[in-house]
Parts: structure tokens; sequence; C-alpha cells
């Protein structure tokens, strides 16, 4: 019977510990819970919702001085005449006051169509930003699941070596293996563990990450569904058309240059005269000596009008509708850049993402090949036909071609998921 050293306890220990890890719930996060969670929770979602309602609470007609200014005022003034006595008043009076601007070049107009484009486009940058966080969200979850998959490769990669090394040393106690064999098993088994180390810190790294997008308790602990479904007939030219008609960053540039248009409007219209309408009604009374009060008050109603027109300023108007001009050509030509990068960027994203694929196709003939390999080289160390050198090479070339199936399974999903975002379409598939 074999000798049972501390060595042997402490790595079987070890092992155990490693291979059981943390208890998990059952049910593990799929992608679609994730991005519903972030969607209800994440800060950057909340923050960016709150911006668009502030710009929709500034569409109002009253911003655009649209609407009637209405005042109450009150107020007593004592005089005390000292060139003699018994000549001081007191004058006591209370109105409410209006007043409205009739007309000041259409400017007030241009205002509130400004500020409807403002909401709108409140509304487009806060899409963008949500988008932005939603695929923060997607490639820290799939990094979690990619870390969670290596996880459970290096746990089986320590699994089959710790196999290797109890096989090495029970052909050793029999004379059947050189003490060189059991070393070698034993070396490449504590680097196994190192690996599993590695890779457990890895996976707590990742999920402590997605725990914080979804705005949960950091330490908190799940598993993840690994399980990945890609789009069919995706085709360049209708993505290209849907990123110009749905890209929010893109479309919130077109808003951008309608406002510059509004601001020269408003900038000429100073130009022109500016009618203001004013009116009040209110009570007034003056009494000898200090007497306040309302009784015998005489009412008043005053009604005007006031036309005025800027004939010189030191050219203000005319360098402020200059510089909006200026503004509005730069509006322009940043649409226009806008335009040609959105297309360069479809269009790289659309290659990546088939390379990505590509690269995931030939990545599943690879492992396929790789494990015929381990499995006929295993058979074969079995039988003393091949040396450990050998199956250490035909494990480690099984392991890593599963690691990269899912490295790039995950790495394809990701550029999918950036393709809806540049098509404006990531919204609209969120659960």
């Amino acid at each position: 019977m074999k000798h049972i050293t501390l060595k042997h306890i402490t790595l079987f220990l070890l092992s155990i510990l490693l291979m059981w890890g943390v208890g998990y719930p059952e049910e593990p996060l799929r992608f679609e819970e994730a991005i519903s969670i972030a969607l209800e929770k994440n800060h950057q979602v909340r923050i960016a919702r709150n911006t668009a309602a502030i710009a929709g609470n500034n569409v109002h007609i009253g911003n655009a001085d649209l609407l009637p200014v209405v005042g109450v005022s009150t107020g007593t003034a004592f005089r005390d005449d000292v060139s003699g006595p018994g000549d001081s008043t007191t004058t006591t009076d209370a109105g409410v006051q209006v007043t409205y601007t009739l007309f000041d070049g259409l400017g007030n107009l241009y205002r509130f169509k400004n500020l409807q484009v403002g909401g709108e486009l409140g509304e487009l940058e806060a899409r963008n930003a949500i988008e932005a966080t939603l695929l923060q969200v997607s490639s820290a979850f799939y990094a979690a699941a990619s870390a969670y998959e290596n996880l459970r490769i290096a746990r089986e990669l320590l699994s089959i070596s710790e196999e290797r090394l109890a096989r090495a040393e029970k052909r050793s106690a029999y004379g059947q293996a050189r003490t060189v064999d059991v070393l070698a098993a034993q070396v490449d088994y504590r680097a196994d563990q190192v690996t599993v180390i590695q890779a457990t810190f890895l996976w707590d790294e990742t999920r402590r990450n997605l725990n914080v997008l979804l705005d949960r308790e950091v330490d908190l602990d799940f598993t993840v569904d690994t399980d990945v479904e890609f789009r069919e007939n995706i085709d360049l030219e209708t993505l290209k058309s849907a990123a110009l008609s749905g890209n929010a960053e893109y479309l919130a540039a077109q808003k951008q240059w309608v406002q510059s248009g509004y601001d020269l409007r408003i900038e000429r219209s100073r130009f022109l005269p500016r009618l203001d309408f004013s009116g009040s009604f209110g009570y007034s009374r003056t009494a000898p000596r200090l007497s306040i009060g309302f009784s015998d008050a005489e009412p008043s109603l005053r009604l005007g009008a006031t036309l005025s027109f800027n004939i010189f300023n030191g050219f203000k108007n005319r360098i402020a509708s200059r510089n909006a001009g200026l503004r509005r050509e730069n509006r322009e030509l940043t649409l226009a850049r806008t335009r040609l990068n959105l297309e360069k960027e479809v269009i790289s994203a659309y290659e990546s993402y088939r390379n990505s694929l590509s690269v995931w196709d030939l990545e599943k003939k690879y492992v396929e090949a790789a494990e015929l390999n381990f499995k006929r080289t295993r058979e074969l160390y079995g039988l003393g036909q091949v040396t450990t050198t050998q199956f250490r090479e035909a494990q480690l070339n099984l392991i890593r071609s599963r690691g990269n199936v899912a490295t790039a399974r995950y790495e394809a999903k990701i550029k999918e998921i950036e393709l809806l975002r540049l098509t404006g379409h990531l919204l609209e598939k969120a659960p």
C-alpha cells in the first residue's frame, strides 16, 4: 500500500478547495436579465434619463418669452417736508403689472423652436449615453462569462493533471515509472494549481465589475449563462442605411445643426424693431402725516405700448450674427464628418464581426482535432507508448483550443452588439 505523506494530504486538500469553490445560486444570470437590471438600476442610465427629463422640461413657451409677465407690488412711502410743520405725507399703493412682448423680430418664436429641438436633442444624447452603458454592461457580462468558462477549463486541466500524477505515483510504487516522470507530473500539477488560482481571481474580479454596473452588492455571488445566440442575415448595406436613420450620435449632430439655424435667426431678429405692451391696475392713497392704509384709496388703470429700435450699439448685433453664421457652418462641417465616421465605423465593425465569426468557426474545428488528439494520446500514455512531454503538450493544446473557442465566441457577440449600437437598434433589442 502506498505511503501517504503530509505533502499528499496538503495537495489533496488544496485541490478540493479549488475544485469546490464558492456556492452559487442554481439559476445563472442570463444576458437579457443583466441588460434589464442595468436599464433599471445602473447609475449612468438613471443620470441620462434625468438629463433627458431636464431637456424636456425646458421645452415650454414661457422659456421663450411667449407668455406675459405678471407681477404684484405694494409699498408705502413717507415724505416729511422740513420747511414747516404739518407738511409730511404718506403714500400707499398696491397694484398688478402686466408686460408682454408683442413683437421682437420673431426671436421668441425661434427661441421656442430651438427649445423644441433641444428637447429632442436631450433624448438623443440620453439614448446615446444609455447605449454606451449597455455596451459596457455587455462587455462586462461576456468578460465574466469568458472568465467563468476559463475557470471551468482550468479546473478540468487540474483534474487531468491530478489523475496523471496519481497514475505516475502508482506506477512508480510498482517500479513501472521513472522518478523523473513523477517529478514532471508533480511540476505540471502544481503549475495547473496556479492556473486555477489565477482563473479564480479573474472570475471574481469580472464578477465584481459586473455587480457594480448592475448596482448590486459588490461581492454578490452568481454564475453566468455561457450560451450565446447570433443574429442571421446581417447585410452591410442594410446596416449603413439603418445607421444613418437610427444612430443616436449622428441624429444628435443633425439636431445641433438645426439648432444653429435657429440661433442664427435669433441673432438676426435683433435688427428688427421691438414692440412691448404694458398695463397696470392698482390703488393709491396719499394721506397727511404717517397714515398707512387703503381707506379712500383711488383706483388707477394704465395701458401703454413701447416701440423700440436699436440704431447703433457698437456693432454688437452684427458681430453676434456673423459668429452665429460661422457656428452654423461649423455644425454643418461636423455633421458631414460625423456621417463619414459613422459609415467607416459601421464598415469596420461589420468586417470585424465577420472576421470574428470566421475565427470562431476555425477554432471550433481546431478544438475537435485537439480533442481527438488528446484522447488518442491519453490512451497511448496509459499504455506507456508516449512520453510525459507528449502527453503534456496534447493536454495543453486541448485546453488552449477550448479557451480560444470561448474567447472567439464572446468577442464575436460583442462585435454584434456594437453593430446594434451603431445602427440604433440596441435599445430596441433590449428587454
